[in-house]
């Protein structure tokens, strides 16, 4: 029968041996597949009841019933309670002690442990996940390895000329554990080899990856974000050493600039081979060791970038046709994750030139006597810093910055986002960003707060308006960078999700030449 999101060939299953393994006797009943929403509940679906953060998945079991649900499987509050059942009309209810954190397992065993047959590669950090995870599958599939990935945005497949072919929505960043499995089970199916996926701080404490097979975990850096979630920063960083605890993690690459990497290494179980990856210059945290690869003699230009690599698997020249030095980062964790798994670097440096700039993430566009606007997905003090840093290495002129902050999301950035803005760029502009519940004045008068002079800092709260003032101050020798929604296709406002896709908007202004 075909799953009729994925596709997926599946044949019906008993029950009783699947829960057996979890301690579990019951009956001999078929299902084909595991449901978390309950109005996607079909006669031949297992509901999965978790108590859950924002709903309790158990207020549900009624509709679940009502629909036809051959079986649920409802977290129970108590140990003794687990592997207990009963009947309500014609469904067998299952009770199942912390199953939030078994679910992973579970999915991993309903779907016969499909990333076992690939190379998986879990890339974790506050920056970068995105640009990492899609420069590496690009590069697999460069070199000719068919390759898949999952992230903010969405699951896919990577063409031969290493472009997504199409992107599937995915609700969160790393999606829940069911999917997360029917996903790999999909491209364990479809023929490729290796899947790379950011990995959340959210997906790590609720265990959406608990049981998934991981051959390279990868830390990109390490910065003030998800503090309304994690509550501090040391929590927020045990969070992302979670991944550590991987099943079957072979390698982690630690980012040698980055201070967090010295408290991986202190945590690194002893079955894992660290490796170190970075930039040998004067902010190197961690020294070269037995393994590792580095970037040296880099040089910028309006093209891209070049530098040579120096690495416990040889040494090579790469050149790379993006912007700034954070993607150079990137570029090496892609690259060391397929040394890692085998690949050669000379291999590698034949087909670094073609890796792609992903979409939203330090996006350029320009037309002829314009200035050039950079979309990017920057949302945090230190990401916004780190992109007007990496443009001033590749700008003749001056650095016009266009971003805002986030509605019902953590204030205590705001005040950092303007000081960023006003140290390292020559102009900025306030504007809208999700402002979601919140007065986006209020929003802007918190993001003002942190800046010297107020006064000086332009406030154009429609985002589109925002652009128009920024190339109306902008010569064509100078970047306009445009940050924060990046790939995104929508704004929300108050209650109202709202059609808006930046990067569209930006070409058809540049191609009307309003400037």
């Amino acid at each position: 029968m075909l799953d009729n999101t994925l596709g997926i060939i599946n044949h019906a299953q008993s029950i009783q041996p699947l829960l057996a393994q979890f301690g579990i006797i019951t009956a001999d009943i078929p299902i084909e597949s595991l449901v978390l929403d309950s109005r996607e509940v079909a006669i031949h679906s297992a509901f999965i009841a978790l108590k859950g953060h924002a709903r309790d998945g158990r207020d549900f079991i009624p509709q679940a019933i009502s629909l036809g649900a051959k079986v649920i499987i409802a977290e129970c509050n108590l140990p003794q309670e687990h592997g207990q059942t009963s009947m309500r009309e014609q469904s067998l209810i299952v009770h199942f002690y912390a199953l939030t954190q078994h679910l992973s397992a579970l999915a991993a065993a309903f779907y016969g442990q499909p990333a076992k047959q690939l190379q998986v590669i879990g890339v974790t950090g506050t920056n970068g996940k995105t640009s990492t995870v899609q420069l590496t599958s690009q590069l697999a599939a460069l070199l000719n390895k068919p390759a898949a990935s999952i992230g903010t945005l969405g699951s896919g497949e990577i063409d031969s000329q290493g472009r997504c072919s199409s992107f599937g929505e995915t609700l969160n960043t790393t999606p829940d554990a069911i999917t997360m499995h029917k996903l790999m089970a999909q491209y364990a199916h479809d023929g490729i080899k290796q899947v790379a996926l950011e990995v959340s701080s959210h997906a790590l404490v609720q265990h959406r990856i608990a049981a998934l097979k991981m051959d390279v975990a990868v830390l990109t850096n390490l910065t003030r974000d998800h503090l309304d979630y994690h509550g501090t920063m040391q929590a927020y960083a045990q969070a992302k050493r979670e991944i550590l605890n991987q099943p079957e993690l072979k390698f982690v690459l630690l980012n040698a600039n980055e201070n967090e990497s010295k408290h991986w290494l202190k945590h690194m179980p002893l079955q894992v081979v660290p490796v170190i990856y970075g930039i040998d210059d004067d902010s190197l945290i961690l020294p070269t060791t037995e393994h590792m690869c580095f970037a040296q003699n880099i040089k910028y230009s309006s093209q891209g970038c070049r530098f040579n690599v120096v690495s416990s698997w040889g040494t090579c020249e790469i050149q790379l046709s993006l912007l700034g030095r954070f993607n150079i980062f990137n570029a090496l964790a892609a690259i060391t994750s397929q040394l890692c798994l085998g690949e050669s670097l000379e291999d590698i440096a034949s087909v670094a030139h073609k890796l792609v700039p992903v979409a939203g993430r330090m996006e350029c566009f320009s037309t002829e006597n314009s200035p050039i606007v950079v979309v990017d997905y920057a949302h945090t003090p230190d990401a916004l810093k780190q992109a007007l840093l990496a443009l001033r290495h590749h700008s003749e002129g001056r650095l016009i910055a266009i971003f805002g902050c986030g509605g019902d999301r953590d204030k205590g950035k705001r005040s950092l986002m303007g000081e960023v803005a006003e140290t390292f760029g020559d102009i900025a502009i306030i504007t809208n960003d999700n402002s979601r519940s919140e007065d986006p004045s209020a929003i802007a008068n918190d993001i003002l707060a942190g800046c010297i002079h107020p006064e000086q800092i332009h406030v154009v709260l429609d985002r589109k308006d925002a652009i128009k003032k920024a190339l109306s101050l902008a010569a064509p020798e100078d970047i306009v960078l445009v940050a924060g929604k990046g790939h995104e296709n929508y704004q929300i406002i108050g209650n109202e999700t709202v059609a808006y896709d930046e990067r569209e908007y930006v070409q058809q202004l540049l191609e009307r030449n309003i400037t």
